[in-house]
């Protein structure tokens, strides 16, 4: 199995990769899935961070049922 990349450095460079690999394609539809493969991976970027800051969030604690 796969394991998931929680580095957001890792996902913005994948992202410029992808970009710089859309100003070289010549087929508009093409171009547009390149395009979004890169907002895709700027959104795992900041799912990275997210993730990051909940780890490090002490959970609130629960609420008591007989209030």
């Amino acid at each position: 199995m796969a394991k998931l990349i929680w580095d957001e450095g890792y996902w913005l460079a994948r992202a410029e990769e992808a970009r710089a690999a859309a100003e070289n394609i010549r087929t508009p539809e093409c171009k547009r899935i390149m395009c979004e493969i890169a907002r895709s991976y700027e959104h795992l970027a900041r799912l990275s961070t997210d993730f990051k800051e909940a780890a490090v969030t002490p959970p609130l604690p629960a609420k008591d049922p007989k209030t």
